[in-house]
């Protein structure tokens, strides 16, 4: 399975795999025979075929049905085959129109870019905004929202907002919060939040030995605010049409399987995680995937980014036969197109 195909079986596997993306159907020799023009006859296309069927890219679902792609046969198609489409105008018009507000907020920006590219591909999108500890500190703010409750406005440096509600703070004087405000912000700014704690640790072994009670009480507040960060946000757009895909809609259990997986956070963050480094499109096709649950679908996503801060990951999610050589670009199109958004922010 390691080794490369030769010409016929390469020019078969592509068109075995072209044709069952177009129609999810088991595609017999016949078919492929009239793509070639005839320049193969059926009973040699039936050997290739059969071929790639010991070698694990083809499999018979039924004695009499044609043959349909497997796992490994999309990959060595991904990896070697794949003739990758160039957008044409109006879908690059289409996705930086999207790209217009450039001054709007954070989260509306990637809300646009997902119903963008699902609107485009056809398939679910989905935006995993980065887990905010590789994003810098833009800006801390600390306000008094009751008598022992303080709230800790945390501003990103590509604009997202994050809120921390720290409880038990009851000897906190206004005067004392506005010193702490001060010096957490000349203390973080810039930093990346793992920064920030390891940079906590350090200060309070020294401010300890000082005891300078309002950097302690700062440090010891920034140190609960930061104990436990969520995972970030996820956006989805286009679930319905996961629900248009014969290969989901013919079997029930596996199309819940796939819209529970929308509803849990963490899933989706694993399937999108790997994208997450810099400038990396990730395909991960069926069982390649993080998630064990979802051997059906296959993921195409890329990162986007700031400057040297990782700000999320975007990409599309839909049946292993989706069409990679549109989809690949359309992504890889718009996580520059979001990337070039927040550098000029």
């Amino acid at each position: 399975m390691d080794g490369k195909l030769d010409g016929r079986g390469s020019l078969v596997l592509r068109l075995v795999i072209e044709d069952y993306i177009e129609t999810a159907e088991p595609v017999g020799s016949r078919t492929i025979s009239k793509k070639m023009e005839q320049s193969l006859s059926p009973a040699t296309i039936r050997n290739i075929m059969a071929d790639l069927e010991e070698m694990g890219f083809l499999a018979q679902p039924h004695t009499s049905a044609g043959r349909i792609p497997t796992g490994a046969g999309f990959r060595y198609y991904v990896n070697h085959l794949l003739e990758r489409r160039e957008l044409v105008r109006a879908d690059r018009e289409q996705l930086e129109r999207m790209a217009e507000g450039g001054r709007a907020a954070a989260d509306d920006l990637v809300r646009k870019a997902s119903r963008a590219l699902s609107g485009l591909s056809g398939q679910a999108c989905v935006v995993v905004v980065s887990r905010v500890s590789h994003q810098p500190l833009r800006s801390l703010s600390l306000l008094r929202v009751s008598s022992d409750r303080i709230l800790l406005v945390t501003v990103l440096q590509g604009g997202w907002v994050q809120n921390r509600l720290i409880e038990g703070e009851q000897d906190v004087s206004d005067e004392e919060l506005k010193k702490i405000n001060v010096y957490l912000n000349e203390l973080a700014v810039g930093l990346t939040l793992p920064q920030l704690r390891r940079k906590v640790l350090v200060e309070m072994k020294r401010e300890k030995s000082r005891y300078d009670r309002i950097m302690l009480r700062a440090l010891r507040l920034s140190s609960r605010a930061f104990s436990d960060l969520p995972p970030g946000d996820v956006y989805v757009e286009g679930r319905a049409n996961i629900l248009e895909q014969p290969e989901f809609t013919e079997d029930v259990e596996k199309l819940k399987r796939i819209l529970r997986a929308f509803e849990e956070k963490s899933l989706i963050v694993r399937l999108l995680d790997q994208a997450l480094d810099l400038d990396a499109l990730q395909v991960s096709i069926g069982s390649e995937n993080t998630v064990e649950d979802l051997p059906d679908i296959s993921v195409v996503a890329s990162g986007y980014h700031q400057g040297e801060s990782a700000m999320g990951s975007i990409g599309l999610i839909g049946p292993v036969r989706m069409d990679y050589s549109r989809v690949i670009p359309l992504v890889e199109y718009t996580a520059r197109l979001l990337t070039s958004m927040f550098e000029h922010r």
